[in-house]
Formats: structure tokens, C-alpha cells, sequence
């Protein structure tokens, strides 16, 4: 179990994790100032959370746990409160300045996981972060035969998307 007894432990901890923070949220959120505030609510959950974390998982798998709900709970509120705004916003804050090939399809696929339906994004974005299907598993309280069946029906759907433009 971690204790965080200071703002100084939880500093460290959010340091090191930020940009999977960072990285979530820009999956779930493409305006730049709502990103903001997710990632501050993100924060403020695991500094809420930590106290309950007790070392079944990795630190790494449990943030993005409570990063992922979290996020979630941001898209149901955004979608109740209005018809869920499309942002024009490009993710070039999020990833390095520069163009090229493989930045651009950095942005095409953030963009498209944008549109994936939310149990899906979550699998995707967790595969992108390196997790495994166990850990992705673990993380979502689902079965792995039921992370791989979506993990391929979203990859599935980001062909098509994709496929789209």
C-alpha cells in the first residue's frame, strides 16, 4: 500500500506518470482547456485514490485505471450536458512539434480513436500505452477474452475510420 503522507511523495508520483496522464487524456478529450481540466480531475482522483492502492497491480496499471475511469466519467458528463462539441483542435500540443509521416498519422489515429465507441477507445489506448491483455484486463474488471474480442473489434473500426478519409 503507498501512503501518501505529503504533497512532495504525490509530486514525484504525478511527475513520473503525467505523460500517461497526458496521453489519456488527449484520448478522451480533444479541446486543449478541457483537456486541462480533465487531467486536473485525473490528478485530483489519484491523489484521492493512491491511499486505497494496495499493490495488486503495478502503480503504472492502477493509475491508469483510475486515469481511464476518470476520462470516462468525462465523456458521460460531456455527453449529458450537450450533444458532446467536436473540437477542430489539432493534437499538436500533445505530440512533438515537426511534421511528418508518422506524426501525421499520430494525429489521423488520435482523431479516429476519438470516434471509437468508449469501451473500445479504453482497450486501444491502453494497447498504446504498452499494457498487456491481462493488465488491460485487470485494469477494466473485464475478462481477457473479452479485452482481445475488443481490442479486435476496435481495431476492426479504426480501419474503417480511417479507411475514411
Amino acid at each position: 500500500m503507498i501512503r501518501v503522507t505529503n504533497s512532495k511523495e504525490f509530486s514525484r508520483i504525478l511527475s513520473e506518470y503525467a505523460p500517461l496522464v497526458a496521453r489519456v487524456a488527449a484520448t478522451y478529450e480533444a479541446d486543449a482547456m478541457h483537456r486541462q481540466d480533465l487531467i486536473q480531475d485525473i490528478s485530483l482522483a489519484l491523489w484521492r485514490a493512491l491511499e486505497t492502492f494496495r499493490g495488486d497491480a503495478s502503480l503504472k496499471t492502477f493509475i491508469a485505471k483510475v486515469a481511464h475511469n476518470r476520462a470516462v466519467d468525462h465523456v458521460l458528463k460531456e455527453t449529458r450536458r450537450h450533444d458532446r462539441l467536436q473540437c477542430d483542435e489539432s493534437l499538436h500540443e500533445v505530440l512533438s512539434s515537426g511534421h511528418n509521416d508518422t506524426q501525421d498519422k499520430a494525429l489521423d489515429l488520435m482523431t479516429a480513436m476519438r470516434r471509437l465507441n468508449v469501451r473500445y477507445r479504453q482497450v486501444i489506448a491502453l494497447q498504446l500505452e504498452g499494457f498487456t491483455h491481462g493488465e488491460i484486463a485487470q485494469t477494466l474488471g473485464l475478462s481477457e477474452a473479452a479485452v482481445s474480442q475488443r481490442a479486435h473489434r476496435a481495431r476492426h473500426e479504426l480501419e474503417t475510420i480511417m479507411g475514411q478519409k
